[in-house]
């Protein structure tokens, strides 16, 4: 008999006593809630031992793995390891739940048949990786050390990187470590184990700490869709911007004109408009920044305006009329200008 992983699942239940068989139901989630229960609230329900319980538990897996019905499971476990094979020998679980389960087949059923799998390893979620699954300790180690070594990588950087770029650092890392290049779609796998490589909206990849990756707030955000965008925009279109990347926030208009006027990342450069100082805007009023050009000497009317204009978006008129407060700036007789000392 060939079994599903539903009825797989069932099966082996009802080959085990109805208390062992209550205990695993409640500790994977098989019931009707999907919901998996603690050793200690399961002790409590039968008012036992944390430890009785964890005995209870062993116990019942050990009894299914012994009883007649766990020959016929091995042409699902065959699959589970072809699919992590696939995979390049490790797997997150979201993906492999994703891939097993569906409307009939819980990822709670899934998690419970990997579970008496005798050749599947488990590693469980921790602060750098997601919950994974694989068939080599040592296999895994690689890939983990490769990607820990591109993470380390990309944590430094103060930008973010291309998807090729980031295909190209694992690449050379899994070499490192003796691990023949792997298709996109096992590269895609292996990414997705860690939880420090991550993409931003606009598919820009980067350490999972970085603002330019998760953006904190309102600032990041608009900061984000300022570099995507390449020009000073005025701080109402930014806030359009930001709510089409970040549907689940209420942005307000003024809350981000707010925001900007507070961040140096961003500098006024026009009536409501707004650049970022990295692309060589700078603060301060039309005068101050004729006063910044001449600041290392003359310059002809055309040449000024041009370097005023780089730095402010201004109409040229309002440059030419700063231009005439001689109590800042004087013309020489060579038709240059210069600041008033």
């Amino acid at each position: 008999m060939v079994y599903n992983i539903k009825t797989a699942s069932e099966a082996v239940l009802a080959c085990i006593p109805k208390r062992s068989a209550i205990v695993l139901e409640k500790r994977f989630g098989l019931g009707k809630s999907n919901k998996r229960s603690t050793l200690e609230a399961i002790g409590n329900s039968y008012g036992i031992t944390r430890e009785r319980v964890r005995q209870i538990e062993s116990d019942a897996l050990n009894r299914i793995r012994k009883a007649g019905v766990f020959a016929h499971l091995q042409p699902l476990f065959s699959d589970f390891t072809e699919y992590i094979q696939q995979q390049g020998g490790i797997v997150a679980e979201n993906q492999l739940f994703s891939h097993f389960s569906n409307e009939y087949v819980s990822p709670e059923a899934v998690r419970f048949l990997l579970t008496l799998h005798p050749q599947i390893i488990y590693r469980g979620e921790s602060d750098i990786w997601h919950s994974r699954w694989g068939l080599d300790g040592v296999m895994m180690d690689s890939v983990e050390h490769a990607l820990q070594r591109v993470s380390d990588t990309i944590k430094s950087k103060t930008e973010t990187i291309a998807y090729e770029e980031l295909v190209n650092m694992i690449q050379k890392e899994l070499a490192a470590e003796s691990i023949a290049t792997p298709s996109r779609a096992v590269l895609s796998a292996y990414i997705a184990n860690s939880k420090q490589i991550d993409k931003n909206h606009f598919n820009k990849w980067g350490h999972a700490s970085s603002p330019l990756i998760r953006p904190r707030g309102v600032r990041d955000l608009a900061y984000l869709v300022f570099q995507q965008t390449g020009t000073p925009m005025h701080f109402s279109t930014a806030a359009d911007r930001i709510r089409e990347i970040a549907t689940k926030r209420r942005v307000h208009a003024q809350t981000v004109h707010n925001e900007l006027i507070k961040d140096n990342r961003f500098v006024l450069v026009g009536r409501g408009m707004y650049g970022l100082s990295e692309w060589g805007y700078e603060p301060g009023t039309v005068q101050d920044i004729i006063a910044r050009a001449l600041s290392s000497g003359p310059l002809l009317k055309d040449d000024l305006v041009k370097k005023v204009l780089h730095k402010r978006q201004v109409k040229e008129n309002t440059i030419l009329i700063n231009l005439q407060n001689r109590k800042h700036f004087k013309k020489f007789p060579d038709g240059t200008y210069g600041n008033v000392v």
